[in-house]
């Protein structure tokens, strides 16, 4: 079966089973879910239902969700299995059918849909907590069935008890797990935790609401939950060792390889890279398409640093930034039929990843040229330092993650204790920047200002610009005010807090602690880097990189 007949057969199942067929939502939440950055479960547009916030469509619905799981960015390329995006398949009830039509449903897909041995399914059950009793109820169903209690197997909290989150809708849940026999791994069922056993659907009685302080409150309605991964099924029914190998991510790889030059197979560092680009390809795609734009803060920063990551494993293959768009089209080509919002926002998509893709390529460049004199003096010691760290992401945007896999490839570590510090420090500064900052002297600004033309702010389209500093007084504390001729850094306004930043050159750099507004123009604070003697008066109409961080 391919991807889109496994997709499509999920959907009709449950259609003929008196289910509502309902559309994907977005991967940005309701508004009135603040839980998340992300949709990350097929149950997690439908909260309110679930809650008895809501009047549900239908009592009894099915869908394929579009997901977005953060918490292993950094894993994916390096295994087999970790993606951001994915495809959630699922059957909901609210307040209509409980565990035994769910756990039937389950079996008859299961092995008439897909096609599984029965033979070869196990299940785990809930094996109880303070609080909420051992799943007997499931088990028993199981049994009656026809999978031999010997295949079921009891598991606690971290396995079979459901959330969306640390508050919310919440449950306890039975698994089905197919055993890809001895090849993958010894006998003994899930509880061993090795890849024979590999799970493909979680059924959730949902029944309970998670509060702040950890209390379990008894939802108005039970409820069904349930959610098989769409892609883990294509690697089971099409026998791929890896998700990567299915038709879902085949073209994506097979884009990188006609883009590089190179093969996917033949070598573990240009593996991981290829499936970077699949992965995240698809990834930013469909974010993009769904309305997010790289930035800063939340969800748009998530983007950010997944188009930031694909421009960094792309560059090991060889492959020029602004080639990453191609993978849009292969994106849009793929699952269009699906998700019609690829192809009505396929340009706008296009110019999104583009946009970043070459403002970081610059990024880049630079940051490189650091990294490596970073990497030269640090081999003795055998640890890239947290200053060093966070020197190169702070100055330069370059991410942590990438200057941890430049160490792990040099066989060295990264202090993230003293990065993490460092970050911390940084906020402070901010916020007490941000104080100061309304104690200005406005009349030195506007003599700052005057004198000088207008500066020409970029901010919503650029963050870091090439540009010069067309004025700059000193003022106590080592701080200065300074003027731009082109600048990315938003003034305070409309309740917005300014912008932060770097100026950085070959005159020296500064921190860009503040924006002050002047009518149309604008004015920054900025603290100079006290390494950066040079950096004064008298640079006035020296270029200078910019970086709105």
């Amino acid at each position: 079966m391919t991807t889109a007949e496994i997709r499509e057969g999920f959907l009709r199942y449950f259609e003929r089973q008196g289910h509502l067929r309902i559309p994907s939502a977005s991967l940005v939440p309701f508004e009135d879910d603040p839980s998340v950055l992300l949709t990350i479960a097929g149950m997690q547009p439908l909260k309110s239902y679930f809650l008895g916030q809501a009047q549900p469509p239908a009592p009894r619905m099915t869908s394929s969700q579009k997901c977005f799981r953060t918490l292993d960015i950094d894993q994916v390329g390096r295994t087999a299995r970790h993606l951001t995006f994915f495809e959630m398949l699922g059957n909901f009830s609210i307040g209509d059918y409980f565990k035994d039509d769910a756990i039937r449903f389950g079996f008859e897909l299961s092995t008439e849909v897909l096609g599984f041995d029965p033979e070869q399914i196990w299940i785990t059950v809930f094996e109880g907590m303070d609080g909420v009793p051992a799943d007997d109820e499931a088990l028993e169903k199981w049994v009656e069935m026809g999978i031999p209690r010997d295949r079921i197997q009891r598991l606690g909290e971290a396995d079979n008890f459901w959330k969306a989150g640390p508050t919310g809708p919440c449950g306890p849940n039975t698994e089905l797990y197919l055993d890809r026999g001895p090849d993958f791994g010894p006998d003994g069922g899930p509880v061993t935790g090795t890849d024979r056993f590999l799970e493909y659907w979680n059924l959730v009685f949902m029944q309970y609401d998670r509060s702040a302080d950890g209390a379990l409150a008894t939802l108005p309605a039970k409820n069904i939950d349930t959610g098989a991964g769409l892609e883990r099924l294509a690697a089971i029914l099409q026998d791929k060792q890896t998700v990567f190998e299915t038709d879902g991510f085949r073209p994506l790889v097979a884009w990188a390889e006609q883009a590089s030059g190179r093969g996917y197979g033949t070598d573990a560092r240009v593996d991981r890279a290829m499936r970077v680009l699949a992965d995240h390809g698809r990834a930013m795609t469909f974010l993009a398409a769904d309305g997010v734009r790289p930035g800063n803060e939340g969800r748009d920063y998530i983007l950010r640093r997944i188009i930031r990551r694909a421009v960094s494993e792309g560059a090991y293959l060889g492959l020029e930034p602004t080639r990453l768009t191609g993978l849009v089209d292969v994106v849009a080509d793929g699952y269009g039929d699906a998700y019609p919002e690829l192809v009505a926002q396929r340009s706008e998509v296009i110019d999104t990843v583009g946009a970043e893709a070459e403002q970081f390529a610059r990024t880049l460049e630079q940051g490189t040229r650091l990294l490596e004199e970073v990497l030269d003096r640090s081999r003795s010691a055998g640890v890239i330092s947290g200053d060093d760290a966070f020197r190169l992401h702070d100055t330069f945007g370059f991410p942590l993650d990438l200057t941890r896999d430049a160490a792990e490839e040099h066989g060295l570590q990264v202090d993230e204790d003293g990065f993490d510090r460092l970050m911390g420090d940084q906020r402070d500064r901010a916020r007490a920047a941000g104080r100061k900052g309304a104690g200005v002297d406005r009349q030195a600004a506007e003599g700052v200002a005057s004198g000088s033309p207008v500066t020409q702010f970029v901010g919503y389209d650029q963050l870091e610009v090439v540009t010069t500093i067309t004025a700059m007084q000193p003022q106590d504390g080592g701080e200065a005010l300074a003027k731009l001729a082109t600048s990315p850094f938003y003034a305070e306004g409309g309740g917005q807090v300014s912008d932060h930043g770097w100026i950085t050159g070959n005159a020296g750099s500064a921190e860009v602690l503040d924006v002050i507004r002047l009518g149309d123009d604008q004015v920054l604070r900025l603290r100079v880097d006290r390494k950066s003697t040079r950096l004064n008066s008298s640079h006035a109409n020296i270029s200078y990189a910019v970086f709105c961080l």
